[in-house]
């Protein structure tokens, strides 16, 4: 019986990695495994490009060491310059800054460093082991870490230096009632704890005037007409109303008036006093009435929102949920004023401002370790779920914002938390997530993104790669790559692992860098660098006709100003440990050798799903397979003695798993062939004349079976764009 034929084309073999399929419902156009594969938005798959040096590299001025923590972050808008960015890099307990304008990147380490371990404070498990988050506000950078106090930073552009404060000192209202409350209707009897004492004194009963008014209150409810002078100076007034209710005509206070108020049992405000957040003394005039409050962490999280600073992420049973935001500042020396500025017991002019400070509590997070802005609202991620402060008419103001628990999916790891276009990403212990808005009621709502896709590649990540993992945003491509150790990986710094999702493709593909021939080179962080920068540069003070500046010893005028530059490309910053050196050096993806740190091969292959041809009985065979490639080759390298060599040549390797094989049934064949003979034009080597813009093969497959399975790999130092395929597919008629 003649066999039916019939042909299979796949043109956008871009879906990307796929573990959430079953063999007979596997989708089409993804993969069922692939390493270092790049998916381009035309529909085509290529090798990734090598991981090389920069060109002209330059080592760090300092040294790194494998126990202490390595960690990037990007301070923008620095001194308030548009397009000014410094790369902030955390070597232990020092920060060293590099300009993100020119490269190579590695050569543009600044002079000046900043040494956080003076900002240590008791108790602290040690600056160099813990990581740091920074964030930029007005020209400023603000650092926080669990190890250290918080501090800014600030640059000088005319000298070309920077500054540190000191620890940013922290200053709420005491809203905290220290006494029994259940009793505060009342007026005092017998001992009068000091917490009441000082809870009469926090809520108005304090000043010239407030504290008259309690001693003539006191007098008035002790005095006896027959032992006049025999009053209880430790009686203290119900705190219902406050003292300035019961003033006078004369506008002193009348006890007699005070006690013709009925106040109920609904305490008066408190919070007269300013308190420092981590070392709450209360005392006044002198005395100490109850021991010192002193919160032992410190934060872990900071964000700046709204002309604020958000700060958060202590680690304490108290103040665990506890959010401090600065008032709007001015200057970044009011980045710890996180209170009200009126005094909320005032007679007159007590009312909360728009501008103010303040703290919010979320009694249900637990390990609160990321802060992140999105829109009009900015978003707390703890280890047990995300919540949304959110303001009113998309502004924040401390008079009127809404709370909202929008998730039950927490984050493990801060470092793996990336900011894409103001939408959130991260991994949780379960998977990685990102929060979307429901079009109809407009609510934030956490999406699971590998519970469908690569759910099984994932979990197979042990929990100290997922520690160790960071991720930055392609904000060009539209591409997140998180970075990561091998499993069991002994250097927890080195990340030779990468999770790569293209947004545009909605597609998830894996990477893994290889170890150099002396395995001195290894990634230990990365960056996005998006090509656009400025720098200040040193300029001729000229006078209006043209002529220089020049002093009477000779000198000439110069002076600084702001440069825009635009030697950079976009490009994924590659931080790089030289263990041979104890250096950090810069490399990019831009090697068209092919060869990870010009010498280490690396394997590029994608396995397409399973084809049955339209039929899930009877057998078949494939007797023809067609590919299309793109040509990659760019010129010629060598000479008309030695002869020529084609760069960035092409190849790529087909073979086949026939049945559900686990090892491929077919002999590999080359499926970049060169219809015709390039020639070689030795007056220009950099044009490489071939004249289709497309590779077509015919192969034959080899082998039989239910079903067939597409292996596409690369060859050693060689390239290849693949385009799609098509199967000619032979079904046998008897079953």
């Amino acid at each position: 019986m003649p066999q039916s034929i019939n042909e299979k084309v796949v043109n956008t073999f871009i879906k990307g990695l796929i573990t959430e399929a079953g063999e007979l419902t596997f989708p089409p156009d993804a993969s069922t495994d692939e390493l270092n594969c790049l998916l381009e938005r035309d529909g085509s798959r290529r090798r990734r490009l090598a991981v090389e040096y920069e060109t002209n590299v330059v080592n760090s001025s300092f040294s790194l060491v494998d126990t202490e923590v390595f960690s990037t972050s990007l301070w923008t808008n620095v001194a308030g310059q548009a397009g000014l960015t410094f790369l902030v890099v955390q070597a232990g307990s020092i920060l060293y800054f590099y300009n993100t304008s020119t490269q190579p990147y590695s050569g543009q380490q600044k002079s000046f460093s900043v040494n956080i371990e003076p900002f240590e404070f008791s108790g602290s498990a040690g600056s160099s082991t813990v990581r740091i988050q920074t964030t930029a506000i007005n020209g400023s950078l603000v650092v926080v870490s669990g190890a250290i106090s918080p501090f800014y930073i600030e640059y000088n552009t005319s000298n070309d230096t920077i500054t540190t404060s000191s620890a940013i000192t922290f200053e709420t209202r005491d809203f905290e009632w220290q006494g029994d409350i259940k009793t505060y209707d009342a007026e005092s009897s017998g001992t009068v704890p000091d917490s009441r004492k000082w809870d009469t004194l926090n809520s108005g009963w304090v000043g010239t005037k407030g504290l008259a008014a309690r001693e003539s209150w006191s007098r008035h409810q002790t005095l006896s007409p027959f032992f006049p002078y025999n009053w209880d100076s430790t009686l203290y007034p119900p705190l219902t109303h406050p003292w300035y209710s019961g003033k006078n005509s004369s506008g002193d206070f009348s006890a007699e008036d005070w006690d013709e108020i009925y106040g109920g049992s609904t305490l008066i405000g408190n919070g007269h006093f300013i308190l420092n957040f981590f070392n709450k003394v209360r005392e006044s005039s002198g005395t100490t009435f109850i021991p010192t409050e002193v919160e032992p962490s410190r934060f872990r999280t900071v964000a700046a929102f709204s002309g604020r600073v958000f700060y958060s992420g202590l680690n304490s049973a108290k103040n665990g949920g506890r959010i401090l935001f600065s008032k709007v500042i001015d200057n970044i020396s009011e980045s710890g004023r996180c209170y009200q500025q009126n005094d909320p017991t005032a007679e007159t002019l007590s009312d909360l401002l728009a501008t103010d400070g303040g703290v919010i509590n979320l009694p249900d997070a637990v390990n609160i370790q990321k802060l992140h802005v999105q829109g009009s609202s900015i978003l707390v991620f703890a280890e047990n779920g995300v919540w949304q402060i959110s303001g009113v008419d998309n502004v924040f103001r401390a008079t009127e914002y809404s709370i909202a628990h929008v998730s039950s999916i927490g984050i493990n790891n801060p470092e793996t938390f990336v900011d894409v276009g103001g939408s959130p990403m991260w991994w949780s212990k379960v998977g990685i997530h990102t929060l979307t808005v429901d079009p109809v009621s407009g609510n934030v709502k956490e999406q699971n993104l590998t519970i469908s896709t690569i759910q099984t590649f994932w979990d197979l990540i042990d929990g100290n790669a997922k520690t160790e993992c960071t991720g930055i945003f392609d904000e060009i491509n539209k591409r997140i790559l998180w970075f990561y150790p091998k499993n069991s990986e002994s250097d927890k710094n080195k990340k030779s692992k990468i999770l790569s999702l293209d947004l545009n493709l909605q597609a998830f593909y894996p990477w893994e860098i290889a170890d150099s021939s002396s395995d001195v080179d290894y990634v230990i962080g990365a960056q996005f660098f998006s090509g656009y920068g400025s720098d200040f540069v040193l300029a001729d003070v000229k006078l209006s006709n043209g002529d220089d500046v020049i002093l009477s010893n000779g000198d000439d005028v110069v002076q600084s100003v702001l440069s825009e530059l635009s030697n950079a490309d976009s490009s994924i910053v590659l931080m790089v440990k030289d263990t041979s050196a104890n250096k950090m050096k810069m490399a990019l993806f831009k090697g068209i050798n092919f060869l990870d740190w010009g010498n280490a091969n690396y394997v590029s292959f994608a396995e397409a799903g399973y084809e049955f041809m339209g039929d899930l009985i009877l057998k078949k065979s494939s007797p023809y397979l067609v590919t299309y490639l793109r040509p990659t080759e760019t010129g010629w390298t060598g000479s008309a003695g030695s002869g020529y060599t084609p760069i960035r040549q092409s190849s790529m390797l087909v073979s086949a798993y026939w049945d559900f094989r686990k090892t491929v049934s077919s002999t590999a064949q080359e499926a970049y062939r060169l219809k015709y003979v390039p020639v070689v034009d030795p007056a220009n080597l950099n044009s490489y004349n071939y004249p289709d813009e497309m590779v077509t093969t015919r192969l034959k497959l080899r082998g039989s079976g239910r079903s067939a399975r597409l292996r596409f790999e690369s060859a050693q130092g060689k390239d290849f764009v693949l385009l799609g395929y098509g199967m000619i597919n032979a079904v046998n008629q008897r079953f």
